[in-house]
């Protein structure tokens, strides 16, 4: 019995991946990668059956009187025809073709031909610039003038110079004034899909000046200016210094957006599926803070003068001010020196707040709380977690009234007296007052510390055999912490 031959299947697993690649990312030309290079197909087929015929050759001794079936031959026969139809059609119609294969901004096939990009514009004091750049980073500084200049250098991509320098005549640098605007277009999308443009151009405009960027992919610096500055791109790092007005970032995607010293509003939000941002760094911004879509990085924010809202799938966050840092990572959330109002609501994440002032309100379904009021300036505090441990670090002379509960785990009280404990079958409770704000923390499944301040690890577990004025156990065994429910 002749063996079956694995080229069907290579071939059908070879053309699935293709496609599944033109699904994720569009930009892939299928049908003009078939034009150009399906004879690699029949290589392909030729050396997997070469090395089945070696292969059967090896095991029996004897080489094959056929290597490929008839119905294959019939097959060979009909992707030669269609591969040279096809590829005479891209000839005398090439717009049915004229595509390239590309994959997230990396260019396969085809060179790369630089050419310099200049231009400038009488623009006033004043003026929004907005930028249109398709491909490519662009860099913006305010300066004393009234002038707009841009600089830089263009890249085609092309099979040759004389399709590269066709590109650069279809995609002249331009810019326009059209009242107090003045536009900035690369034209890219006036390219053929045949060739593909990017731009790294650097732009000087009036330090008064306001900036709209628009972009596909590629990043924008913009630093010194008196305006405010939106950016618009579906891929984009964005970095942004020294802006007096307000700043807005829409992006899908972005490795990083960073904005320091911003005098006006900041929005960012991110609208892609899936983890469409990295890392965001915010700091000292006098206007509020708000911040959308879901991150795969760290969100750093330091010396925030106005409330502070987050929202993603996840998490929920929203803050008075942060004159002190916040720092959200995957799975954490550390603060120091914060000002309450504070809410958070989040499904896993474990939560250390030092410093803070103002109320707290927190409600986690799965992770760690660790609570270190400022002292001297408490405000109200609410804190619940499903499942994880619960500390709780009163400052020495605060005033406050609390109930600090355990459902299922272990209570330490470290604090002493007024707390007083109770029990109620697996449920634990600290309770007592010094005549102050309300404090309520709960874990359900978990164990509970309550601590003074500078005070070093909690002394013995109020159980309720203490309660009972039993002889005191002995040394405490480190536990294995209760199952996570699922």
């Amino acid at each position: 019995m002749r063996p079956r031959s694995i080229v069907g299947p290579i071939l059908l697993i070879g053309i699935g991946v293709l496609f599944l690649l033109h699904n994720l990312w569009p930009d892939i030309a299928m049908f003009d990668m078939f034009t150009r290079y399906w004879p690699f197909l029949l290589i392909l087929w030729g050396l997997v059956r070469l090395v089945e015929v070696l292969f059967w050759a090896g095991k029996k001794g004897t080489v094959p009187v056929t290597g490929v079936s008839g119905g294959e031959w019939g097959l060979v026969v009909l992707v030669c025809l269609v591969g040279s139809l096809l590829f005479w059609g891209s000839r005398w119609a090439p717009h049915w073709t004229n595509h390239r294969l590309t994959v997230r901004g990396l260019e396969i096939f085809g060179e790369r031909y630089d050419f310099p990009v200049t231009g400038e514009k009488q623009a006033g004091r004043t003026p929004r610039v907005v930028i249109e750049l398709g491909r490519g980073n662009a860099k913006i500084s305010g300066i004393d003038t009234d002038m707009v200049k841009v600089s830089g250098r263009k890249t085609i991509h092309a099979f040759d110079q004389a399709d590269a320098d066709k590109g650069d005549k279809q995609t002249p640098l331009e810019i326009v004034s059209m009242g107090d605007h003045v536009i900035i277009r690369t034209n890219q999308d006036k390219l053929d899909s045949s060739r593909k443009a990017t731009a790294d151009i650097e732009i000087t405009v009036p330090r008064g000046a306001s900036i709209e960027g628009r972009g596909r992919f590629g990043d924008f610096d913009i630093h010194d200016i008196g305006g405010n500055v939106e950016i618009v791109s579906d891929n984009a790092g964005v970095r942004i210094q020294n802006v007096t007005g307000s700043v807005k970032a829409e992006l899908r995607r972005s490795d990083i957006v960073r904005a320091v010293n911003v005098k006006g509003p900041v929005e960012v939000k991110l609208d892609g599926r899936g983890r469409a941002g990295q890392d965001l760094e915010l700091e000292s911004i006098e206007g509020p803070v708000t911040v959308s879509g879901a991150f795969s990085g760290e969100l750093n924010f330091r010396n925030l003068a106005k409330p502070l809202r987050f929202d993603s799938t996840q998490t929920e966050l929203r803050v008075e001010k942060v004159p002190g840092t916040l720092r959200l990572a995957l799975g954490n959330l550390t603060a120091e020196n914060i000002q309450g109002p504070f809410r958070l609501s989040a499904k896993t994440r474990d939560v250390q707040l030092r410093d803070f002032t103002g109320g707290v309100d927190i409600q986690v379904d799965r992770g760690d709380i660790e609570l270190h009021p400022a002292k001297g300036q408490m405000g109200k505090i609410e804190a619940r977690t499903k499942n994880g441990e619960m500390d709780v670090v009163l400052p020495n002379g605060a005033k406050f009234d609390l109930t600090a509960t355990t459902e299922h785990g272990e209570i330490i009280n470290d604090y002493g007296p007024p707390l007083k404990a109770e029990s109620e079958g697996r449920r634990h409770t600290l309770r007592g007052s010094t005549g102050g704000p309300s404090v309520s923390v709960t874990t359900h499944r978990g164990s509970l510390t309550v601590r003074k301040a500078g005070e070093g690890e909690p002394s013995k577990s109020v159980l309720p055999r203490v309660l009972e004025k039993e002889p005191p156990a002995p040394p405490k065994v480190p536990r294995v912490p209760a199952p996570v429910e699922q």
